[in-house]
């Protein structure tokens, strides 16, 4: 449940429409607002428009990869908290260390994710 006091809004983006249903929808049955969001612009217009500031981020995505989209989220939401995750690609380590060095990634899962990964990284942030 989310902690008394505090309202966390989730925003899940993700290309892969049913991995952002998903997560959002575990979100939800921990009694959080989420939503989810298909591309890295959708994202940024989402947390503009919603003000969500816990972010479940994938890395690969067409157009504005989870890194660069984060990037655009922080400058609308400077205090958002972002989760990334991603299967495995070729530049992973290098953008995922790149993240960590600029203070934007908080957390880090890896694909294919677990419910208990997802809910306890919300509880963390929440």
């Amino acid at each position: 449940m989310p902690k008394s006091g505090y309202k966390s809004k989730f925003l899940v983006v993700d290309d892969e429409e049913t991995i952002g249903i998903g997560i959002s929808e575990i979100l939800k049955d921990m009694g959080f607002e989420a939503a989810y969001a298909v591309s890295g612009r959708e994202a940024v217009d989402a947390v503009r428009r919603q003000g969500y500031n816990v972010i479940f981020m994938d890395m690969v995505m067409p157009e504005m990869n989870g890194l660069e989209t984060f990037r655009e989220i922080k400058k609308v939401m400077p205090g958002a908290k972002v989760i990334l995750f991603t299967g495995y690609f070729k530049d992973a380590e290098g953008v995922i260390v790149q993240g960590l060095k600029e203070g934007m990634i908080d957390e880090f899962i890896r694909k294919p994710y677990f419910a208990d990964e997802i809910m306890k990284s919300a509880r963390k942030y929440a």
